[in-house]
C-alpha cells in the first residue's frame, strides 16, 4: 500500500492555469509554467513550500 501512495500523481494543471491567469507577470508564473502537469504527492509538498516562500518574498519586496 505504501508504494502506491508514493507513486500517486496529482495534477497541477488547473493550479498552473489559474495562477498564470491571475498573476501573468509574476516570476512564479514562469516557474509554474515550466513544471510538469502532474507531480507525485511528495514532489508537490516539497515544491509547494518553495513556491509559497518565493511568492511571499516577492510580495514583501514590492
Amino acid at each position: 500500500m505504501q508504494e502506491s501512495q508514493h507513486s500517486r500523481r496529482v495534477s497541477i494543471l488547473e493550479l498552473k492555469r489559474n495562477f498564470v491567469e491571475k498573476f501573468p507577470l509574476h516570476q512564479l508564473s514562469k516557474i509554474l509554467s515550466s513544471e510538469p502537469d502532474s507531480l507525485t504527492v511528495e514532489e508537490l509538498l516539497a515544491k509547494a513550500q518553495t513556491w509559497l516562500a518565493f511568492f511571499r518574498r516577492r510580495d514583501e519586496n514590492e
